[in-house]
């Protein structure tokens, strides 16, 4: 009889790097692949604490988490006293919590975390990737990727791409121009792989601005003309609206990782929200009889 995984919540209020590594770092002492882990990221409010302590009591998960606010942390451990659920602060004992929590031995082997695993084949398979698929390159390959990031030239579809390549995800983008018709892969793939990049006016001029620098170009250029981008912006708000199905993210100000987070934060509830459709869907024929 095959044992059911135990299921492990991760939890933090940023990209939840700290915690993942920590958390890798505790796993890789027990018997491979008998845990889920659920990442959480971006967990800043008291109402995201909830929803996530809800689901590990269902799950009948444990709660490792990274987070510093004091209010929100203190919140979380006496929300997750009141419900039953084990929850740990990763910069305590964490495997000693986690032997007990699996029932197992740490096998007490040091830098075990570091053996060349599946993951870090993983994680080259999808640097090399995105290498290929970066700037709308191979797009009939679209359909193997994880996510497809779409948007206006200079809107972090590159640096994106390569930074969730490292955590093990397959990323393609593609470049929007308003005068050019974007490839047909985009509205073939699966739509639930796409997503749209959204940056101000103000923002953008700058950084085509510091662009058009690097290249030793005047920075005064059309491509960086506040006019034309704001036309740009106007006709690629316009486009999305067109394909509404997309979630279209705004970078404005916010660091590579941050906007990284919210897209993995994204992917995985239009996910989850999928799989619960269709088990609906397939639970509804079921009592009908079908």
């Amino acid at each position: 009889m095959i044992q059911k995984k135990k299921v492990v919540y991760l939890v933090g209020e940023g990209t939840g790097e700290t915690v993942t590594k920590l958390a890798n770092a505790a796993l890789s002492q027990f018997v491979p692949n008998s845990t889920e882990v659920r990442l959480f990221t971006m967990v800043e409010d008291t109402a995201r604490i909830l929803s996530i302590l809800s689901g590990a009591r269902r799950e009948k998960a444990i709660v490792a988490y990274t987070i510093v606010d004091a209010k929100n942390r203190d919140f979380l451990e006496r929300e997750a006293a009141k419900r039953g659920v084990e929850a740990i602060d990763v910069l305590g004992s964490f495997i000693i919590k986690l032997a007990l929590f699996l029932e197992q031995k740490p096998l007490g082997i040091p830098g075990k975390q570091h053996q060349v695993d599946a993951s870090y084949y993983q994680r080259i398979e999808a640097i090399e990737f995105a290498v290929k698929h970066d700037d709308g390159q191979a797009v009939h390959t679209l359909n193997r990727a994880d996510i497809v990031l779409v948007g206006l030239s200079r809107t972090s579809k590159t640096p994106l791409s390569s930074y969730m390549a490292q955590l093990g995800w397959k990323v393609a983008n593609v470049p929007l121009f308003p005068d050019i018709a974007p490839p047909k892969e985009i509205l073939t793939i699966d739509q639930v792989k796409v997503y749209g990049l959204i940056i101000e006016a103000v923002a953008l001029v700058r950084v085509r601005q510091e662009r058009l620098k690097y290249l030793g170009l005047p920075d005064h250029a059309s491509y960086a003309d506040r006019d034309k981008i704001e036309r740009e912006i106007d006709w690629c708000r316009a486009f999305y609206r067109k394909h509404s199905q997309w979630p279209v993210v705004d970078i404005s100000g916010k660091a590579i990782e941050e906007t990284a987070a919210k897209i993995m934060q994204l992917h995985q509830a239009r996910l989850r929200a999928r799989e619960k459709a269709a088990w609906q869907k397939a639970e509804l024929k079921r009592r009908r009889g079908d």
